[in-house]
């Protein structure tokens, strides 16, 4: 199976660490435990070389030159996070998204992919988090019309997001999280879920994750054992680690 993946990394400052991030990075990367994935990216000349060296282990990159990268400073309480902007990045062109091959995932961090955007693909899953973000000096939410969901496949929020969105459109399968409390999914039928516990201090990714092994699940194996695929994996990843999750030796396998 083959996927593109759209979206801008980041890099995220941590206790005053840089390490590569954004929803594009998480969710191709453990998609690329299944399948064939492509990235699409917009990235500053700032972006560190030997990042993009690394993913390319794992999935094809087709970086695309931006004047800057999006930088945020991630900053955990708890189960709460609060994301400074130290820089915004750049957005997509239209004739820049047209390096697709397969299904197509929409995953931005930082509005660089606008609602009519979405309609260049025929039913792309995507995550609702880059669209209804506010970029001041802190990440924030703002309300937008959600019209252009009915042309999706897949979409995930969290709930927060979700309630930030005015006239959703209906996709085929939309799941709503709400951190570690119950979830929902609507799609041919409505399930309620809830993910596994897990032990972490850092959930970043999670909802990346998420949203790729969903897509994928959903295709693979349908609507109710493409959740819990979605589910198990997302805590697998969780547990490990990236770099871990990504060099795992189990049943995982390109399909």
């Amino acid at each position: 199976m083959r996927f593109t993946v759209i979206g801008n990394f980041t890099v995220d400052i941590i206790e005053g660490r840089k390490r590569p991030g954004g929803g594009a990075y998480y969710s191709s990367l453990v998609l690329s435990k299944f399948a064939d994935v492509r990235v699409l990216t917009k990235i500053g000349p700032d972006y560190p070389r030997e990042w993009l060296k690394e993913m390319e282990e794992h999935v094809e990159l087709v970086p695309i030159r931006g004047i800057s990268s999006v930088v945020y400073e991630l900053i955990y309480r708890g189960e709460e996070r609060v994301i400074r902007v130290l820089s915004k990045g750049d957005a997509f062109k239209d004739h820049e998204l047209l390096e697709v091959r397969g299904k197509v995932i929409i995953n931005p961090v930082a509005n660089e992919i606008s609602p009519n955007q979405v309609l260049l693909f025929r039913k792309p899953s995507l995550d609702v988090q880059g669209f209804v973000r506010e970029l001041k000096e802190y990440v924030g939410l703002r309300e937008i019309n959600g019209w252009f969901l009915s042309n999706c496949k897949v979409v995930h929020a969290s709930l927060e997001e979700y309630q930030k969105i005015v006239n959703p459109g209906k996709p085929e399968v939309l799941a709503v999280t709400n951190g570690s409390n119950e979830g929902i999914l609507i799609a041919s039928e409505t399930i309620k879920f809830r993910p596994r516990k897990i032990n972490i201090k850092d959930p970043t990714g999670a909802g990346d994750a998420f949203l790729a092994l969903l897509t994928y699940g959903v295709e693979r194996f349908g609507i109710r054992e493409g959740l819990e695929f979605a589910l198990e994996e997302t805590a697998k990843f969780l547990n490990l680690g990236l770099e871990k999750y990504l060099n795992r030796d189990d049943e995982a396998s390109i399909g």
